[in-house]
C-alpha cells in the first residue's frame, strides 16, 4: 500500500522522472513478480495504471540498512502525525542534517 500511495503522489504532483527503493521483500515480489503474487493482484493493477502516468521509472529493492533515512521518514510521519508533505513543508529540522551526513559517508 505504500508503493500505491507513492506512486499516486508522484502522479499527482506531476513528477516524470522517478526511482522508487524498497526494503519491502513484499513489495519487490509484487512488483517483479506478479504471477507469484496474486494475493495482491488488485493492488498491483492499480499500481501499474497509475505508473502509466508517469515518463520514467524503475523500482529498486534495497537492503534494510540501507534505507535508514526513510525508516525514519516513516516514524517521523506516523509518531508525529505529519501527513503534509515533507517536500512542501521544508521537512524536519533534523532531515537535512542527516541527508548531510549520509552523503558525506
Amino acid at each position: 500500500m505504500a508503493m500505491q500511495w507513492a506512486v499516486s503522489d508522484m502522479v499527482s504532483t506531476r513528477q516524470q522522472k522517478i526511482i522508487f527503493e524498497s526494503s519491502c521483500v513484499l513489495a519487490r515480489q509484487t512488483l517483479t513478480a506478479p504471477a507469484e503474487s496474486t494475493d495482491w493482484r488488485h493492488l498491483r493493477t492499480d499500481i501499474q495504471l497509475r505508473l502509466r502516468a508517469l515518463q520514467d521509472w524503475s523500482f529498486h529493492h534495497c537492503e534494510h540498512w540501507k534505507n535508514t533515512i526513510a525508516q525514519e521518514i516513516a516514524v517521523s510521519v506516523t509518531s508525529d502525525r505529519r501527513y503534509q508533505s515533507y517536500i512542501s513543508c521544508g521537512g524536519p529540522t533534523w532531515l537535512l542534517q542527516r541527508i548531510e551526513s549520509e552523503a558525506a559517508t
